[in-house]
């Protein structure tokens, strides 16, 4: 063999080591934690996170956090005797599944300091009875245990049931009643919360007391309910939210006490109707002074009455709230309107509303594109206001919004007039303490109804945002989102075959063609 011919293939070989290298440099760095990810392959893509939670397992990971789920599935036996109960243990298994594919991505996500445990009641009874008592656990029951502890810290945990917390089951009995000889009505699984529990479990456990939020409800004659969970125009959902967040929910009736307690972390007033007495707000006033928080939600009345503009507490905040209905222009999704939306609609009692993205309440709302709906809204309008009180606009309108007239069926006009403007739904107020030195006193002034039962659903995460600032709970911000960004891929099993055969033998293979490729061209030369 002559010094050429060796020279190319000593030339080639050092091509061929060179490729590999670069191949085995790729995969290293893929699995390096700073540069790696991971690609959502289950149906639905039920397994990706927001990018919120995503986020707080990055910020638990470096502060050395140690993180556990601990997870206790008692073993299901016999035979379904019914439709009814072969659907619920269908749906159990359902949930079981998802509960292990999401906590794995927690692992994955955490790092080392995560860790999954799973409990065998037949395989090692004696460790899972010790981690029931642990943990208190009474019942034989699904069960997944967060478990945390920050460096320095003492361990905390939350339980968290699988099928009462983890999964929204629409039960038949809740349907409709049982009618002789009709078909049996099976259980639905009609969504699967468990990122929203677990996350919320999470940060509620890297927090410590437990605030006590007030609620006045007597300045509102049609009874505000705070207990109902089924009723739209009630806010069970909201309190339900804030007792499971570790929030204390207490009634304030300011007309029998002028002074807000000294233990209260926040005081919320829910569709006032009548104008704050003078005495009432005052109260309220120098609760702000003294550092207070004050959330106060507006709505449209039926009674023109009702529709009170803020009286002596707006006077001493610097706002006022207006009589008549904000409409809007409701947007064409279709693309057949001319102009800038429609109107004649109910539709344009409907607000979606655009959020501050500097401000700790609506940060995370405006940056996600997350909507924010109200109905029966009015209008906040700046008034003069005592020195030093500062107001910030929180959440408005689009440019096409208009107040209302009324007609002559007595209700309001739904046909948009020539001027349309933008108008305020939500304002920050901040006042100064009189102590010097001392923090801030903060007010929220939101006007539309977005935290009830019906609204809840689509905008309640403002109004946790909203209770969480207000007690200073910042990690508890955006608890849950509205809209998820997926990153998956949905592939068919011949694809994911071609997938594996492509990085098995066709990377390598190419790289071996392209080097006789190199090897033939030098030859010729």
């Amino acid at each position: 063999m002559n010094a050429r011919r060796f020279a190319s293939w000593v030339n080639l070989l050092i091509a061929a080591v060179l490729a590999l290298a670069v191949w085995v440099l790729l995969v290293w760095t893929a699995s390096r934690p700073a540069f790696k990810t991971l690609i959502d392959l289950t149906p639905q893509a039920v397994n990706s996170v927001d990018p919120a939670t995503e986020e707080l397992l990055a910020e638990l990971r470096e502060q050395k956090c140690q993180l556990e789920f601990h997870l206790f599935l008692p073993p299901v036996s016999g035979q379904a005797r019914d439709e009814a109960t072969a659907q619920w243990l269908a749906i159990q298994a359902r949930v079981r599944d998802l509960t292990r594919l999401l906590l794995r991505r927690y692992v994955w996500l955490g790092g080392e300091n995560t860790k999954l445990i799973e409990y065998d009641m037949y395989g090692d009874p004696a460790s899972t009875r010790e981690a029931m008592q642990r943990f208190g656990i009474t019942e034989a029951i699904d069960t997944v245990v967060v478990s945390l502890q920050l460096p320095g810290k003492e361990r905390r945990f939350k339980k968290l049931s699988l099928m009462n917390d983890l999964a929204d089951i629409e039960l038949p009995e809740l349907r409709q009643a049982p009618v002789p000889g009709a078909r049996m009505v099976v259980p639905t699984l009609k969504d699967f919360l468990g990122e929203i529990r677990l996350s919320s479990a999470m940060k509620a456990l890297l927090v410590q007391g437990v605030p006590i939020a007030y609620f006045c409800g007597s300045y509102s004659p049609d009874n505000v309910d705070l207990t109902n969970t089924s009723v739209g125009r009630s806010y069970g959902l909201l309190l339900d939210r804030l007792r499971a967040l570790g929030f204390e929910v207490r009634q304030l009736n300011l007309s029998r006490q002028k002074i807000v307690p000294s233990d209260a972390a926040l005081v919320a007033v829910l569709e006032p109707r009548l104008e704050f007495p003078d005495l009432d707000a005052q109260a309220l006033y120098d609760y702000l002074q003294r550092g207070g928080r004050l959330f106060v939600n507006y709505t449209l009345a039926g009674l023109e009455d009702w529709n009170t503009d803020g009286g002596k507490l707006g006077e001493l905040l610097g706002y006022e709230i207006g009589k008549r209905p904000v409409y809007h222009l409701i947007r064409d999704v279709t693309g057949q309107a001319r102009g800038p939306g429609l109107d004649g609609n109910i539709g344009v009692s409907r607000l979606q509303l655009n959020a501050d993205a500097k401000h700790a309440v609506t940060r995370r709302i405006a940056q996600s594109g997350t909507t924010v709906e109200v109905e029966e809204a009015r209008e906040i309008k700046e008034r003069g206001a005592p020195e030093g009180v500062i107001r910030q606009v929180l959440l408005w309108t689009g440019p096409y919004g208009w107040l209302a007239e009324a007609d002559a069926d007595g209700g309001f006009n739904t046909r948009a007039p020539k001027s349309l403007r933008a108008m305020v739904e939500g304002m920050s107020i901040e006042v100064p303490n009189k102590v010097a030195g001392e923090r801030a006193g903060k007010a929220i002034v939101v006007s539309g109804k977005f935290c009830n039962n019906s609204n809840f659903v689509q905008s309640g995460d403002l109004a946790l945002n909203i209770f969480n600032w207000m007690a200073e709970r910042s990690v508890l911000l955006d608890i849950q989102a509205n809209r998820y960004r997926v990153r998956a891929m949905d592939l068919q099993p011949q694809q994911l075959g071609r997938t594996g055969n492509l990085l098995l033998f066709g990377v390598p293979g190419l790289f071996l063609v392209l080097g006789f490729a190199v090897f033939f061209m030098r030859r010729r030369q």
